[in-house]
């Protein structure tokens, strides 16, 4: 008998799956970026980490909050000034800018659009990256924006705060399907001990709310599989934390194997080599040939679509 190399993750399917047609957005680390990118890229109907990249459950939940019910047009952001540019501590450092009014617009204007998307999606993608959290004048922030470090305490939540966080959520949302996940991505600032003590308060808050939600909630062991299944460092960047290339490979197969339905699992089969299409690189792009080859590889793109009753999209890869 041939001896086992690797301790393999049980690729054992989510109790709702996603159908191609069913919304999805997906919220948290940078990690959540590849996974929502990748489905953009074919096409499937989803909504990646609108307000920017969010590590921590509670920054995650205190956004989602102000959008699973109607938002209100006179919401108004607490905005902080630093050296000329304005920031919301509930907000990544993308949404910024140099006039305030503005950006209040563009922050009320980005809630009711997630607040559009909320209404129609079918699934909740969360991917926690850590339990501790920065507090400025005793509220948790999504991002400190370089603004003074003694400005701000940091500490480290409890499952119990987690759960409390989360459960109103799920609560209010009974047509969703919540989908967490925790990023393999390991904070090595707090050391390997004290990483692994954030990343286990992230797993059993999980756990807790599965056994307080049922079949609503979901995990998907992302963490497990780098941390457990691909032990070796072939799977990370060049600074050891982050996955490599292969490694976010790997993780798009689990996804694919465990959060898919049947039909969905056949529309990506039938939409990657599209995709692969129009990412080729033409050596003369204003050839004709090339303008053919384009004109036709679109319109298998719009058949596709078409056949599996998914919108038009004007995105390309």
């Amino acid at each position: 008998m041939m001896q086992r190399l690797r301790t393999e993750i049980e690729r054992t399917p989510l109790r709702q799956l996603i159908g191609c047609r069913e919304g999805v957005l997906l919220l948290g680390s940078c990690f959540t970026d590849n996974v929502g990118t990748w489905m953009h890229e074919h096409w499937l109907p989803v909504m990646c980490n609108p307000w920017g990249v969010l590590f921590n459950p509670a920054s995650i939940a205190m956004s989602l909050q102000r959008v699973i019910k109607p938002v209100e047009a006179t919401v108004h952001f607490e905005l902080n000034e630093l050296d000329g540019r304005y920031y919301s501590f509930a907000h990544h450092g993308r949404w910024s800018g140099t006039d305030a009014e503005a950006l209040q617009r563009q922050l009320a204007s980005l809630d009711a659009e997630v607040h559009d998307f909320w209404k129609q999606a079918r699934h909740v993608i969360v991917t926690l990256g850590t339990s501790w959290v920065y507090e400025r004048e005793g509220r948790v922030v999504a991002n400190c924006h370089k603004f003074p470090a003694n400005g701000f305490v940091r500490r480290r939540l409890s499952v119990e705060e987690i759960v409390t966080l989360w459960s109103p959520i799920i609560e209010a949302s009974d047509d969703k399907h919540f989908i967490f996940t925790v990023s393999p991505i390991r904070h090595v600032k707090d050391g390997l001990h004290g990483n692994q003590l954030s990343k286990g308060t992230l797993l059993l808050a999980i756990d807790a709310l599965q056994e307080r939600f049922g079949e609503r909630v979901d995990y998907l062991p992302v963490y497990e599989l780098l941390m457990d299944d691909l032990r070796d460092y072939r799977f990370y960047a060049d600074d050891l934390v982050h996955p490599s290339s292969l490694a976010i490979e790997a993780v798009k197969e689990l996804v694919s194997d465990c959060c898919f339905a049947s039909q969905t699992k056949q529309y990506m089969t039938e939409a990657t080599p599209i995709v692969r299409a129009l990412r080729h690189q033409p050596f003369d792009p204003e050839s004709d040939e090339y303008k053919q080859f384009r004109q036709d590889t679109l319109q298998h793109k719009d058949a596709l679509l078409a056949k599996y009753g998914l919108p038009s999209s004007h995105f390309e890869p």
